[in-house]
């Protein structure tokens, strides 16, 4: 859907439960992506995106001209703030080590080399600030342009690209640690593929 929106097309009748249905499906994987790094490793991230629909749901009435997708993505950022803050007491108060539900884990070498590269990355991603960590999923994950960032953010072109830069050397400094990590894991990945 992301290139598809035109400040001249008419907004989306998100009301009506037919038109929000095809919305959901048309969106929820974007979602799902934005929830998992902007939401670091603490949230479950299917849980908390089905949250953003629920709230997008119950605000469909409001939604009345402009990007749905902007629309949406400032209701994802609401509420992943509100979900880092439950996780982060969460964890002062030790709730996080309680058992969950096992879950079947990737059996297969690749599985869990690329496993481990998203859980490097997506640490790098926590160890960001909430605006330099939006600026860097939105441009450089999502590989949205500058301008339709910032206008998703609210901010000008300017501030995002400002955010950005310090984002960018912010990410490297928080990779370096991981460094020798990624590199042999892109090896082996790299060595099984010729194989």
């Amino acid at each position: 859907m992301r290139g598809s929106e035109s400040p001249m097309s008419r907004a989306p009748d998100l009301a009506d439960d037919a038109v929000f249905d095809r919305f959901y499906r048309e969106n929820v994987r974007t979602v799902l992506r934005w929830v998992i790094r902007l939401g670091g490793p603490l949230l479950d991230a299917e849980d908390v995106t089905q949250d953003v629909f629920g709230v997008a749901y119950r605000k469909a009435h409001t939604f009345r001209e402009g990007s749905p997708t902007a629309w949406l993505y400032g209701i994802t950022r609401r509420v992943v703030a509100n979900a880092r803050r439950r996780a982060r007491f969460r964890q002062f108060v030790g709730l996080h080590l309680l058992p969950g539900i096992p879950s079947p884990g990737p059996t297969m070498d690749a599985r869990l080399e690329k496993l481990g590269r998203r859980r490097i990355v997506q640490t790098a991603l926590d160890a960001l600030g909430e605006k330099h960590r939006e600026a860097i999923v939105l441009v450089d994950l999502e590989e949205r342009t500058a301008v339709e960032a910032a206008a998703m953010i609210g901010v000008s072109v300017g501030t995002l690209y400002s955010r950005l830069h310090h984002a960018r050397k912010a990410f490297a400094v928080a990779l370096a640690p991981y460094e020798a990590d990624l590199a042999q894991a892109t090896r082996r990945v790299h060595l099984k593929g010729e194989a």
